[in-house]
């Protein structure tokens, strides 16, 4: 029955979730001072560093990668599109987890825009090594280092051209101090280029869980952490100390069986819930309940359930000489009023003029 069926589907999802607890530990270097005091904290560190641990070892063989290659080869194109001669010999990857910015450079971005140095640094030792030594593009030198993503970056600066960072920001807790770092440490005119995981991701599993609960005990649990909205990035990106910063978005659905499924994927991404104030236990009850309202409302025409991921790509370069510079403030030689007027003026003399739309 479909009931049953659901309760298998969460014992074999609990059984998993134990069983990815046990994981190999190691040694894990920390880079300089931490950005910021813990009392702002919303994101648990050590969780995220154990989700991704686990992803890696439970899921080595890359099985769940589908969604983050497929935004690392969306967000390398951007940089054959921002400046088509420019070359970026020295680039980093922040947040790089198992490669996935490497692997969509190993084509023609690597060579066309001179990359010869990448350097990568993971929050978790266990993914960023889970793919050691593949996906190498030609020609260029490839390291591996563990960052700690609350820390100084370990870079001088002004020393590194572009700095990539894909589908990691969503779980940095100081977003301005990292931002500031990374500005830090590009050249004049170096580029970043971001893209993480915005407000409206995974939205039918949020309303389905406050459905839920909010019929059965009359309030809601954090089942999802909180995500950045689109109207914040461009103020956050400039506020760094980044000129012409620019941000657009995707909106990506996949489409899963059952419920159980699609939250089995996120485990193998490593993207489960890691806020502090998280509910670390959920009644079957609230599972089974939120299972049937999302069957109920998010399913398309074929009877699988429709998941959003809503990817938020970030542009902004380092301030130099050479870029484009806005007007002084009262330079302009024709007064706004002036305008509004003349034209108020010729949509009078001609009520048929395509303006008036």
């Amino acid at each position: 029955s479909p009931l049953a069926l659901a309760r298998a589907g969460l014992r074999a999802y609990r059984i998993g979730a134990r069983a990815g607890r046990v994981v190999a530990g190691g040694l894990r270097r920390r880079w300089g001072r931490r950005l910021m005091s813990t009392s702002r904290e919303v994101f648990d560190l050590a969780t995220k560093r154990a989700h991704r641990d686990r992803a890696a070892v439970a899921y080595s063989d890359g099985q769940y990668d589908y969604l983050k290659d497929e935004v690392a080869r969306r967000l390398t194109d951007r940089l054959n599109d921002v400046s088509p001669t420019k070359k970026f010999p020295v680039a980093v990857d922040l947040g790089s987890l198992s490669g996935h910015v490497r692997k969509s450079l190993a084509d023609f971005t690597a060579t066309n825009k001179g990359i010869e140095e990448l350097h990568q640094l993971e929050l978790s030792e266990l993914m960023l090594h889970r793919d050691h030594g593949m996906h190498h593009p030609e020609g260029v030198d490839v390291s591996y280092s563990v960052w700690g993503e609350e820390t100084e970056l370990p870079f001088a600066a002004n020393s590194v051209d572009v700095v990539f960072s894909s589908m990691a920001l969503h779980w940095v807790n100081d977003l301005p101090g990292v931002f500031k770092e990374v500005n830090r440490i590009l050249k004049p005119d170096g580029v970043f280029l971001g893209a993480m995981l915005g407000g409206e991701t995974l939205q039918e599993l949020r309303s389905s869980f406050a459905i839920a609960e909010l019929e059965r005990y009359g309030g809601v649990a954090n089942h999802l952490s909180p995500f950045v909205r689109d109207s914040e990035i461009g103020g956050l990106v400039q506020g760094a100390g980044f000129n012409l910063p620019t941000a657009d978005s995707d909106l990506l659905t996949v489409r899963y069986p059952d419920m159980f499924t699609m939250m089995e994927h996120l485990r193998g991404m490593g993207e489960t819930n890691s806020t502090f104030i998280r509910r670390n236990l959920t009644s079957m009850e609230s599972f089974l309940a939120a299972a049937s309202a999302y069957q109920e409302l998010y399913t398309d025409d074929d009877g699988l359930l429709e998941a959003t991921f809503h990817v938020i790509y970030l542009i902004g370069w380092k301030p130099h000489s050479s870029q484009q510079q806005p007007d002084e403030r009262g330079s302009g030689s024709t007064r706004l009023t002036t305008t509004l007027e003349e034209l108020a003026a010729e949509l009078q003399q001609d009520p048929q003029n395509p303006k008036r739309e």
